[in-house]
């Protein structure tokens, strides 16, 4: 774990985020597709016994996201770890990103 509380993997994701979010001023519709598509192409990565909502959302405040972006992202983890299905844009179907996860 990290000093975020989240997983060395997660933290660095959300990193990345951060600094997609900073260049734009906003997270693009392509960017949340990428963090759908993770979320649900590598389920482990994301599960309640690695990552907090809490956490989660603490880090997005870290980063940069603001309120109604923080939300979505912690409502998507919610929905993952709930098992029910997100649906990125479908040209982002089978994107993950490179960080292997983590203990």
């Amino acid at each position: 774990m990290s000093n975020s509380g989240l997983p060395a993997d997660v933290d660095k994701i959300m990193d990345l985020i951060g600094s997609w979010a900073e260049m734009s001023g906003y997270l693009k519709w392509n960017e949340q597709a990428k963090i759908k598509a993770d979320m649900m192409n590598v389920r482990h990565r994301w599960s309640s016994s690695r990552v907090s909502p809490e956490a989660l959302r603490s880090k997005c405040r870290a980063v940069g996201l603001a309120d109604d972006e923080t939300s979505k992202v912690v409502e998507w983890l919610r929905a993952t770890q709930e098992g029910r299905q997100l649906h990125p844009h479908r040209s982002y179907r089978r994107f993950s990103f490179e960080q292997e996860p983590t203990a």
